[in-house]
C-alpha cells in the first residue's frame, strides 16, 4: 500500500514546482477555455487536493465528481485539469494518477471475458512512481497498523495468487486461522472487518457464488482493481520467494508459483 498523505497543498507554497522547467508550468489554451493562468492554477490544486483526500480515505477517484465539485460548468475541461493534476502530483509527491480497472474475475481460458458489467462513470487511482531505492523505512514512515495490515494484505494476495487466482472464503478462513489471524488476534482485532476494509479499498474482491447445497450460497475472494494496478505478479512472485529465504533455488520456485497461480509453464 502506498503510504497516507496528509500534507496540504496550498497556492503560496509551490515555488519548487513553478520554478521549474516550462514544461512543468501550466499554460492556458485560449481556444479551449476562458479561465485566465490564476483560475487554471486554482482547478488543478482542488484537483490534487481531492486526489489526495480520496487516497488517504483509499476510495477512487472519481471523474463525475471532479466535474461537479471543482470544475462545475467547465467539465468539458476535465483531461486538461486532470493532466496538469498528474504532472503536479507526480513532481510533488511521486504519485499518479492512473484509471482503477474493472472488478474481473479470473478465468484460466483467456479466451473467455470474465469482466462484469461495470458503471460507465470514469475511476482513478493514485499509484507510488518512486524508485524502490527512496521506498524505505527510514525516509517513508508508516504506523504499525499500517504495517501489520499491509503485510496481511501481502500474505492474503499470495495466498488468492497461488489458488489459481481466486480463493474460497472457507479455504482463506483456514489459511488465516492456521497464521493465527483470528478475531482474538491483538494486531488485526476483528477479522471480518479487516477483510470488509481490504474489499471497500478494492485490494479484494468478494463474490457470492452457488452453493453446492440447494439454496446455498458460498463467497470466494480474488484480487481486486487497486491491487491489480499497484502490484504486479512480479512483486508477489518476489514476495513469495522472500520467504522461504535464499537457500531454495529461486528459478524453480518463480516457476512453481506461477504453475499454482494457473500459468501453462510448458
Amino acid at each position: 500500500m502506498s503510504q497516507k498523505r496528509t500534507r496540504r497543498i496550498r497556492d503560496d507554497s509551490d515555488d519548487d514546482y513553478r520554478a521549474g522547467s516550462s514544461s512543468q508550468r501550466i499554460k492556458t489554451d485560449p481556444t479551449t477555455t476562458n479561465w485566465d493562468a490564476d483560475a487554471f492554477q486554482r482547478k488543478v490544486n482542488d484537483t490534487v487536493r481531492y486526489a489526495l483526500a480520496c487516497e488517504y480515505k483509499r476510495t477512487p477517484i472519481r471523474r463525475d465528481e471532479v466535474n461537479k465539485k471543482i470544475l462545475q460548468e467547465r467539465s468539458r475541461d476535465f483531461n486538461r485539469v486532470q493532466q496538469a493534476a498528474n504532472r503536479k502530483l507526480q513532481h510533488l509527491f511521486g504519485l499518479e494518477m492512473v484509471d482503477l480497472l474493472p472488478k474481473e474475475k479470473p478465468s484460466l481460458d483467456k479466451n473467455k471475458s470474465t469482466t462484469k458489467p461495470t458503471s460507465t462513470i470514469k475511476s482513478y487511482i493514485l499509484c507510488n512512481t518512486l524508485s524502490n531505492e527512496v521506498r524505505t523505512p527510514e525516509l517513508i514512515h508508516r504506523s504499525d497498523e499500517e504495517y501489520h495490515n499491509t503485510g496481511l494484505l501481502y500474505v492474503i494476495l499470495s495466498l488468492i495468487f497461488t489458488n489459481e487466482q481466486i480463493m474460497s472464503e472457507m479455504d482463506l478462513t483456514e489459511h488465516l486461522d492456521r497464521l493465527g489471524v483470528t478475531d482474538e488476534s491483538r494486531a488485526f482485532g476483528d477479522r471480518e472487518k479487516v477483510l470488509d476494509s481490504f474489499v471497500k479499498q478494492n485490494y479484494l474482491t468478494r463474490d457470492k457464488v452457488a452453493g453446492d447445497q440447494q439454496n446455498e450460497t458460498t463467497r470466494e475472494y480474488y484480487w481486486g482493481p487497486r491491487a491489480r494496478a499497484e502490484i504486479t505478479d512480479e512483486d508477489i512472485i518476489g514476495f513469495i520467494t522472500s520467504v522461504y529465504g535464499s537457500d531454495t533455488n529461486e528459478e524453480s520456485m518463480k516457476d512453481n508459483i506461477l504453475k499454482a497461480a494457473g500459468f501453462d509453464m510448458r
